[in-house]
């Protein structure tokens, strides 16, 4: 029997590097008992009573956490903001605008401590980070855990001074949410946006990283890609290279009112799936790897149509079933009361539209570092059943139907389970992505 550990997949989930990944000889012991090479044993923290899952197929064995460890952690500094964004949540919400105290971004880092699997904390939420006071501040304490560390901006705010003291504080990751290549566009979804300023900005940060500071802080786009602007991606590229970002970032719109749903570019592409039993009405179609060029772009589409389903490299993507990178990869979203949800859809509640269904999300907390430490929060039984839960996903197909009134909220769904549900989260579906 084979023991199997070349799955990419697995190694990127468990944070090992892809040069780390190779066939180990493993022995059986006289009890049947499997000993694991230590380099294994370490980076998935294994002590005595830690849950396994084990995968057979074709002779071989995937082992892997059945509970993942804390690995990522976002914390919110503020739901404040200098711009009103049309795309922002904040349209359909009515809570208290307020930035953490940092007091309890003390205690949120003092928590951590007890943790040795952290790799990422990310400062945003929200709001601006940079618009709160301390930011710099909460850099340096995070750094101190010896983890990497990452803001999402909109580059504004970004000035000499504050490129200087991020830079001082070794940011590793620096993310510039741009939803548009002109300037007009820019200033219409981004409400107001200077295009120009944001390319100013980063453009020091780069001059200031490159020949005072010196660091390795890598940049990144943010875009959110909608009908107003898909046709300025042809230019997105060019824009990165301007400013200097290794890596683009795409996502979908959640649109939080009506206003927004017509902007959405997946009203098709969100019920497609793979069929139970393909038929002619819907063929399921293979794709080879193949050359993203617009005229085949355009001509792989034709045989698409609006019903069939896709698959690449012989596996079918089949969308019935959820994959959670918040709860998969192991992180906590903190927001700037101190509570912690297992995710950053949860953090707050409010109202979005699937196509144009309106649907209400109610916030889901599973306690506040006021009254309970981070380490008593993520190994309590509600927390760990909640894991468990999301990663056999047993949800309703919300997204497939959208028919019954159990829709409406995350509070309950026809198979039966009990708030949170996430059948119809649309980041567990891979069409919102968060960095």
């Amino acid at each position: 029997m084979g023991f199997s550990i070349n799955n990419p997949q697995f190694w990127r989930t468990e944070g090992i590097n892809e040069d780390e990944i190779k066939d180990y000889e493993i022995e059986v012991d006289e009890n049947g008992n499997i000993k694991l090479p230590d380099l294994i044993r370490d980076k998935l923290k294994l002590e005595n009573g830690t849950m396994l899952k084990l995968k057979f197929s074709n002779n071989k064995i995937n082992i892997k956490r059945a509970d993942p460890n804390l690995s990522k952690v976002y914390i919110e500094p503020t739901t404040d903001c200098n711009l009103d964004c049309k795309t922002c949540v904040r349209h359909a919400w009515d809570e208290k605008i307020d930035s953490m105290k940092f007091s309890k971004y003390e205690k949120i880092i003092d928590d951590l401590q007890k943790f040795n699997s952290i790799k990422r904390i990310s400062l945003w939420g929200i709001g601006e980070p940079l618009y709160h006071p301390d930011i710099v501040k909460m850099l340096q304490m995070a750094k101190s855990l010896n983890v990497k560390t990452q803001i999402i901006t909109n580059g504004l705010l970004l000035d000499e001074a504050m490129s200087k003291n991020l830079l001082k504080a070794d940011l590793d990751s620096l993310i510039v949410s741009i939803d548009g290549t002109s300037l007009e566009t820019m200033s219409d979804i981004r409400s107001g946006a200077d295009l120009n300023k944001v390319i100013k900005n980063i453009k020091k940060f780069n001059y200031l990283k490159k020949n005072k500071v010196k660091t390795n802080t890598e940049i990144g786009i943010e875009f959110v890609v909608m009908k107003s602007n898909v046709n300025e991606l042809k230019d997105l590229r060019k824009k990165a290279f301007e400013l200097g970002a290794s890596f683009i970032f795409l996502t979908n719109l959640l649109p939080y009112t009506e206003a927004m749903t017509n902007e959405i570019l997946y009203s098709d592409s969100i019920s497609r799936s793979k069929p139970k039993n393909r038929t002619p009405l819907r063929p399921e179609v293979y794709l080879p790897p193949t050359d993203l060029e617009e005229k085949t772009i355009k001509s792989i589409s034709k045989i698409m149509g609006k019903t069939s389903s896709v698959s690449t490299e012989q596996i079918s993507f089949d969308s019935h079933r959820g994959y959670c990178k918040f709860v998969q990869e192991g992180s906590v979203s903190i927001n700037w009361k101190g509570e912690i949800s297992p995710c950053i859809p949860l953090m707050h509640s409010y109202n979005y539209y699937i196509r144009e269904r309106k649907k209400y999300i109610e916030e889901y907390h599973l306690g506040n570092i006021n009254n309970k430490t981070i380490h008593q929060i993520w190994y309590s039984d509600e927390f760990k059943n909640f894991r468990k839960n999301v990663i056999e996903f047993p949800f309703s197909e919300c997204t497939q139907c959208s028919g019954c009134n159990l829709s409406k909220t995350n509070k309950e769904d026809c198979h039966g389970n009990e708030f949170p549900v996430c059948g119809d989260c649309l980041w567990a579906k891979g069409v919102i992505q968060c960095p």
